[in-house]
C-alpha cells in the first residue's frame, strides 16, 4: 500500500459516522471490557458506540480495556476532530498504533494513514490531528525492557512481505517477543496456527475471514487465546493486520 488507496472507504466511513456523535469531554471510569486475555473475543466497529475521553474532540471506540485513563491496559480505535489535541503523556508500558484514516501527528513527527507506530515503554508525546484522524492503538502493553521505536508504513509489495509464525506470509512490522505484521491474501488461504502460538489478535483492515466457522468483515477485531485451537479461512484479496505470540 501507498498512500491512502487501501484504508480510505470503510475507515473514512467509520470516521465520519464518529464525527456526528456529539459527547461531552469525559474520563472513564475504570471499566473491564475483554479485559480476560484467557478467553476470546471479538467487537464489530461498525455496531459499537463511540464514548468521550477528557480532550476535546477526541472519542473513542473500545474493544478491550482494564482500568481507568491512568496506566490502563487499552486496545481502542480513536477518532481526533479537526484540530484537536490530547494534553501531553507518558506510556509507562508503550503504546502502538495504526493510521486508518487521516493524518496523525505528534511532536515527533506526522503520520499518513497506513503508518504502524510503535512508542516504548517510557515513552511521552502530546498527540493531535490538524485534519482530523483515527487510529487503532494499543496502550500499556509492551515488555518493560523493550526500548525500540517502529515508523514503518504498510506494504502491498510482495518482496517487503516474509513468512509469519502462523504460515502465512506477511509484512513484518516488529519480531521479538510478539510478531506484529500486515498480511495481504492474494488468494483464499485457509491457515490452522499450532496451539503453541501464545495467542492471536488481528483487525480485518478489508475483506472477509472465517475463523473457527464464525464469519468475519472488514473492521472486525477479534483475539483468540493462547493454547485455543484455530482454523483461519481468509479470502482473496482480504488485509488485516496481525499479532501473534502476545497472550
Amino acid at each position: 500500500m501507498r498512500g491512502t488507496t487501501m484504508l480510505d472507504k470503510y475507515w473514512h466511513e467509520l470516521y465520519q459516522k464518529s464525527q456526528s456523535v456529539k459527547l461531552p469531554e469525559a474520563a472513564v471510569a475504570p471499566v473491564k471490557i475483554n479485559q480476560v486475555l484467557t478467553e476470546d473475543a471479538s467487537v464489530d466497529s461498525s455496531q459499537s458506540n463511540w464514548l468521550p475521553s477528557p480532550a476535546k474532540g477526541v472519542k473513542r471506540l473500545m474493544l478491550e480495556r482494564d482500568g481507568g485513563e491512568q496506566t490502563t491496559r487499552a486496545t481502542s480505535i480513536v477518532a481526533y476532530a479537526r484540530n484537536s489535541h490530547f494534553a501531553a503523556h507518558n506510556h509507562p508500558l508503550g503504546e502502538e498504533f495504526l493510521v486508518l484514516s487521516g493524518i496523525f501527528s505528534d511532536e515527533h513527527g506526522d503520520y499518513p494513514v497506513g503508518t504502524y507506530v510503535r512508542n516504548p515503554p517510557g515513552s511521552s508525546h502530546a498527540p493531535k490531528s490538524v485534519d482530523g484522524c483515527m487510529i487503532w492503538v494499543k496502550l500499556q502493553q509492551f515488555q518493560p525492557g523493550d526500548r525500540k521505536n517502529v515508523v514503518q508504513l504498510l506494504s502491498d509489495n510482495i518482496k517487503d512481505h516474509k513468512p509469519l509464525h502462523i504460515g502465512l506470509t506477511g509484512q513484518i512490522l516488529f519480531n521479538d517477543y510478539e510478531q506484529v505484521s500486515y498480511v495481504r491474501v492474494s488468494d483464499k488461504t485457509t491457515v490452522t496456527p499450532p496451539e503453541t502460538i501464545k495467542g492471536i489478535e488481528l483487525l480485518l483492515l478489508d475483506g472477509e475471514a472465517n475463523i473457527n466457522e464464525r464469519k468475519y468483515k472488514t473492521g472486525d477485531w477479534l483475539r483468540i487465546a493462547a493454547g485455543k485451537a484455530a482454523e483461519l479461512t481468509i479470502a482473496k484479496g482480504s488485509r488485516l493486520l496481525l499479532k501473534t505470540g502476545h497472550l
